[in-house]
């Protein structure tokens, strides 16, 4: 049963931006703290968590404007680097009809997601299930700051690497399912190789840096890659990419095993 100052509070709809404005609505104001919603409300209160369940609010984009509405809270105590607080949110019509989950489901079985804040109160929204919630969850995360440790640039690259998009310009190669070694040079994430995995690239917050092998070749060749990305041209193939050459390259912060 909900408790009557929960119920108040439904009747908000708050708007939030998904490039980064902080949250304002009828009477409250909703922010991120690392990945967690907070709604301050004007008359003093501030709700987080499971008190958030029921709260709607608008979703700006590109793509236009989506009401949605936060249906549970909790923690994922499996990520890299501490727990990370998961919102499960639904779409709803102007109207109020249901119109399905906001993520899709992850490797777990969850359709959830978090917020991903910019520093200044403002917040996007990423789901587990795309490349940038899973980089975070494997502790690549962007809004903290450790001393010699490049996170968002680590988040780039790991982005980068998971959508296989080679020249860092928004054009994955890869395909859904497909499995990755994915490792660090500061020991976030180490090598977990499997069985007939070979190195396929290094990689920094602007895409690869050498390339191997591709990922899927029935996506892009190295030939493909070399005429769309001339800087990589001279770093295609295991002759020109290794593992060993590509560590005492400074710019190198992520490297790769997948099946050829």
């Amino acid at each position: 049963m909900r408790s009557p100052t929960l119920a108040s509070i439904l009747l908000f709809i708050l708007h939030a931006s998904v490039f980064s404005q902080m949250a304002l609505g009828a009477g409250g104001r909703l922010q991120a703290e690392g990945p967690e919603l907070v709604l301050s409300l004007e008359d003093g209160r501030v709700l987080r968590g499971d008190n958030l369940i029921g709260i709607r609010f608008v979703l700006t984009g590109q793509e236009g404007a989506i009401q949605v509405r936060i249906d549970g809270a909790e923690e994922d105590k499996t990520a890299t680097g501490g727990p990370l607080l998961l919102y499960r949110l639904s779409i709803h019509s102007p109207n109020g009809e249901e119109k399905g989950p906001f993520c899709s489901s992850d490797p777990q079985g969850r359709s959830a997601g978090f917020a991903m804040p910019d520093g200044a109160g403002g917040f996007s929204f990423t789901c587990t299930s795309g490349a940038e919630g899973k980089c975070v969850r494997m502790g690549y995360r962007p809004w903290e700051k450790r001393d010699g440790l490049p996170l968002q640039e680590l988040h780039r690259a790991c982005v980068h690497m998971l959508r296989a998009d080679y020249g860092g310009d928004n054009r994955p190669t890869t395909r859904n399912g497909t499995s990755v070694d994915i490792f660090d040079r500061f020991g976030i994430q180490t090598s977990e190789k499997a069985d007939g995995m070979q190195f396929e690239g290094a990689w920094g917050g602007d895409g690869a840096l050498c390339v191997a092998h591709p990922r899927i070749a029935q996506n892009i060749t190295l030939e493909d890659i070399a005429a769309r990305f001339p800087r990589l041209a001279g770093r295609l193939g295991p002759e020109k990419c290794s593992l060993e050459a590509m560590r005492a390259e400074p710019r190198a912060i992520l490297f790769n095993h997948s099946y050829p």
